[in-house]
């Protein structure tokens, strides 16, 4: 369990700075430029490290365990697409909290499928998010880098199922004796197929392709390796702890955006992102104990 914890510490740092770096780029760039050089990089990511655990997987093809992984993969895969209209559409200090409340959604997932028991308190805790969510998609107003903030939250909010939903789906996968290199020899496979696509969108469009940057390639690789680490922290921790104690990155992430983005947010948008990171965090020490 520790193992797993301490993996978990690790992406939060990773996905904190990788938000930031991605939000930059992504209020800059061309989507299609953004969509190629964000699946090219994970393609590449993902590749090597099937690669450095297994060099033998390669050339080996099973459609039985490609299926059984596919639902990770294709939450990964669109939530990669997701994550990118949110921070282009919001703020970042507004819609780094919501996709960062997947425990809420990892807390129905246990009741409702693995029977779980849940009490009061935690209840509460996503009562009092959900109605944060929804007081803060009320409250958010239009800026110069955020000129739908609306469309913002609705992809956060997506994203924070589809990440929940991936977690729950990986962590059974490795109960059913896949391994991590098993899961990113495919999603390798899957990533570089989707960077074609979008390679041939921006073949097609009036968008030039953009040669790499140190901001291209640190914002679309920082959270690729973020994801590799929680591979891993699923692999040695139980999702109930690992979730929560990972979505801490929203903390270090909503200072970066106010302190590197120089993001204004109003006094009602502090309260409703105040209440959303402390019932997070409760959530974090109710999974501890």
């Amino acid at each position: 369990m520790i193992l797993g914890i301490t993996f978990a510490v690790i992406v939060a740092l990773f996905w904190a700075f990788g938000e930031m770096k991605y939000s930059k780029i992504s209020k800059k760039i061309d989507s299609p430029n953004v969509y190629f050089y964000q699946y090219l990089t994970r393609g590449i990511i993902y590749t090597v490290v099937a690669l450095i655990f297994n060099i033998g997987i390669f050339g080996k093809f099973v459609v039985s365990d490609f299926l059984r992984l596919l639902p990770i993969i294709m939450c990964d895969l669109v939530g990669s697409y997701v994550i990118n209209k949110s921070v282009k559409s919001g703020e970042l200090s507004s819609v780094s909290p919501i996709m960062a409340a997947y425990p809420i959604v990892d807390i129905i997932l246990g009741i409702l499928l693995l029977r779980e028991s849940v009490g009061l308190l935690e209840l509460i805790l996503v009562v009092v998010i959900s109605i944060s969510i929804i007081v803060l998609a009320a409250n958010t107003e239009k800026t110069k880098y955020a000129p739908h903030p609306i469309w913002g939250i609705i992809f956060a909010v997506i994203y924070m199922f589809l990440t929940a939903f991936s977690s729950y789906f990986e962590k059974d996968a490795y109960l059913s004796n896949l391994s991590v290199y098993d899961l990113y020899y495919y999603k390798g496979m899957v990533y570089f197929i989707a960077s074609m696509f979008f390679l041939t969108v921006v073949g097609i469009s009036k968008v030039k392709l953009k040669k790499p940057t140190k901001d291209i390639i640190l914002g679309t690789a920082i959270i690729p390796i973020g994801n590799v680490f929680y591979s891993f922290a699923l692999k040695f921790g139980n999702m109930m702890i690992v979730t929560p104690v990972s979505s801490i990155y929203s903390v270090i992430s909503n200072i970066g955006s106010r302190r590197v983005l120089k993001e204004k947010i109003t006094y009602l948008e502090r309260i409703c992102i105040a209440l959303i990171m402390i019932s997070t965090f409760t959530l974090i020490i109710c999974g501890l104990l």
